[in-house]
């Protein structure tokens, strides 16, 4: 095993980060456009990407193992002497990976504002009844039409 290798191996890595950071920028652009189409294929496309970088981080661990390197505190490269541009390929994964957490992040608290927004219409809805819905029937009819002042007569 060389460092060669593994730098070729990091490069990977780091393309398969690349694009599934990618694919959360077009899902939060999916989310904000509440185009739900695009988020199903999106997520087809996000679980292949995620294995795709789960068999790249497999073979990266794997070398760095065999050339006696490890990952220490905060995401440094630490072992037997580290090639500089191993350092270098390894702190754009680092930085890769920190970005495409902050965008997973984002991409969760707008869907969790969704849910909220969603949930609190539901209750609106139901107005705290008891049955599951006493605004309108099934089909889709109010039940209870709106009782007011008639305004004119005649």
């Amino acid at each position: 095993m060389t460092q060669q290798a593994l730098i070729q191996t990091l490069k990977r890595e780091s393309d398969a980060i690349l694009a599934f950071g990618r694919a959360l920028a077009e899902e939060r652009d999916a989310l904000k456009r509440n185009d739900f189409q695009a988020l199903s294929e999106l997520l087809s496309r996000k679980v292949a990407l995620g294995q795709a970088l789960s068999r790249e981080t497999a073979a990266r661990e794997a070398q760095m193992i065999a050339l006696g390197l490890r990952v220490g505190e905060g995401g440094l490269l630490i072992g037997r002497q580290v090639d500089p541009t191993v350092a270098d390929a390894w702190r754009k994964i680092v930085f890769f990976a920190h970005k495409a957490k902050e965008s997973n992040e984002v991409n969760g608290a707008i869907v969790d504002a969704h849910l909220e927004f969603t949930q609190e219409a539901i209750q609106v809805l139901r107005q705290g009844g008891t049955e599951p819905n006493e605004m309108y029937g099934r089909d889709g009819k109010s039940q209870n039409p709106a009782a007011g002042v008639q305004l004119a007569a005649g």
